[in-house]
């Protein structure tokens, strides 16, 4: 490695910025955009999807910048409109909270309809408006589903998720998603509500590495009190094995700060595997200065990068999303935070995802990777 990033000095092969120091100039960039900024750059959006169909518009610049303009709060209803209009319905962003003219246009597609292909496509898109008239819809299609259906792998309740809600058997609203989010800075973590990693005396049952408190919110922070929980959550997990194990990992928490480990099993049903974790790895998880920022952003905000950590609003899924039930209840459980593994150690792939069943205090922890 001959040269080093311009920014932080991360030894790389090429001249320049190192990805994380290009993410976050960009970064800086976008949240600095005046609104007249904004309202230029969504009208660019909108003539590209006049003059595209669906594939040709999710492989342009603009789609990236449709992204930007989403982490910063936009109005969708002027694009949904045109989306809907040009019949491009991915990716299903186009129509967040679009208005109900909208839905009853796409009701009226998905109804009529023979494609599978198009059908799940209306109603991830039907998911991110989320109306009344959606939730309805996706209810009587779960129970009355039309001929197109057994071709999905899924029924109507799994596409109503990527949406950040879903139903019960009687058709009553769940909330998967949190309305407000709230992203990790680094700063200066003392007194901080939100910790990341820190580390335990007890060992992992698989490996006899350490176990890592990888996430600790105090929820009788103001910022913090959309969470609903008065008191401390412990996320608790072995960071070398919590993307080997055949499920999520679990933990109970008590509201002073303690957790309990609910046992799991790894994937090839072995007892035991090897640690790869090193004492300088612990070190630099243990080591970070990640802090909860003193403003809340959109939603989406850490939704279309890997390089931010999040608390609430939509999660950054490698994959398809992934709302886990909880072990003790057996209801969906909430997406609570997001942490990018190589945002804290180095050379580490993938996403920890951590949701919450606030009734049971139950933590999930799901690792993603491409």
């Amino acid at each position: 490695m001959e040269y080093k990033c311009e920014e932080c000095g991360t030894p790389l092969r090429f001249e320049g910025l190192c990805w994380k120091c290009r993410a976050k100039k960009h970064r800086k960039e976008v949240d600095n955009w005046s609104t007249q900024e904004m309202d230029a750059r969504k009208q660019i959006v909108i003539e590209k999807l006049k003059s595209s169909n669906e594939d040709e518009f999710y492989t342009t610049d603009e789609h990236d910048l449709f992204n930007d303009l989403m982490t910063k709060g936009i109005d969708c209803k002027e694009i949904a409109r045109t989306a809907c209009e040009k019949e491009i319905y991915y990716p299903s962003e186009l129509y967040y909270k679009a208005d109900g003219k909208i839905s009853d246009i796409l009701i009226e597609k998905l109804i009529a309809i023979e494609p599978a292909n198009e059908g799940a496509n209306i109603l991830r898109c039907l998911a991110m408006i989320g109306d009344k008239r959606a939730q309805e819809t996706l209810y009587e299609l779960k129970k009355n589903p039309r001929p197109w259906r057994k071709q999905l792998y899924v029924d109507s309740d799994i596409y109503a998720e990527e949406g950040g809600w879903s139903f019960d058997k009687d058709g009553k609203r769940l909330e998967l998603n949190f309305d407000i989010c709230y992203p990790l800075t680094e700063g200066c973590v003392e007194n901080s509500p939100v910790r990341i990693g820190r580390i335990r005396e007890d060992f992992c049952p698989h490996c006899g590495g350490k176990m890592v408190d990888i996430l600790v919110l105090d929820g009788k922070d103001k910022r913090l009190k959309f969470l609903g929980v008065e008191g401390i959550i412990t996320a608790t997990c072995c960071p070398n094995c919590v993307g080997f194990l055949d499920g999520p990992a679990f933990n109970r928490f008590s509201l002073d700060g303690k957790s309990e480990i609910i046992p799991s099993k790894l994937f090839d049903n072995s007892e035991h595997m090897e640690c790869y974790m090193r004492k300088e790895e612990y070190d630099l998880l243990a080591n970070n200065n990640f802090t909860l920022a003193e403003s809340n952003v959109p939603v989406f905000y850490g939704a279309f990068s890997d390089d931010v950590n999040t608390i609430g609003g939509f999660a950054n899924w490698i994959q398809d999303w992934e709302y886990k039930e909880c072990p003790i209840c057996g209801k969906k459980m909430k997406y609570l935070a997001q942490i990018h593994w190589d945002t804290i150690t180095d050379g580490a792939e993938g996403t920890l995802f951590i949701e919450i069943c606030t009734d049971c205090k139950i933590i999930a922890m799901l690792h993603q990777q491409t």
